[in-house]
Order: structure tokens, then sequence, then C-alpha cells
């Protein structure tokens, strides 16, 4: 029987939540004066929360390997 690695597909989609979570925190906080960069920070932010919770939980705890 094949393999599911289900505990990837969840990893992954844990991690966009809360990259989600925390883009949006991090475009509420900024200061109005920089509210042209609040797209670039909201987007930045999801894609490196993601990748980075993605890398530590496969690297360090070895989720989604067989």
């Amino acid at each position: 029987m094949r393999n599911s690695d289900w505990k990837a597909k969840v990893l992954i989609i844990v991690a966009f939540i809360i990259g989600i979570v925390a883009g949006i925190a991090a475009g509420i906080m900024l200061p109005e004066a920089y509210g042209q960069y609040r797209g670039l920070v909201v987007f930045g932010t999801i894609a490196l929360v993601s990748v980075v919770i993605v890398f530590v939980c496969v690297k360090v705890f070895h989720i989604g390997r067989d």
C-alpha cells in the first residue's frame, strides 16, 4: 500500500494559515505613512513565515520524510 504522507500536507496547510494571520497582522501594524507598501509587506510576510515553518518542521523535526 502506498504511503499517503498526510503529515506533510497538513503541515503545508497549517503553515499557510499561520502565514496569512501573520501577514494580516503585519499589514495592520504598518504605519499609515508606509501604506503604499502594505501589499508587499502582507504577501512577503505570508511567504516568509510559511517557508520558515515548513523548513524548520522538515529539517529539524523530519516531518514528511520516509
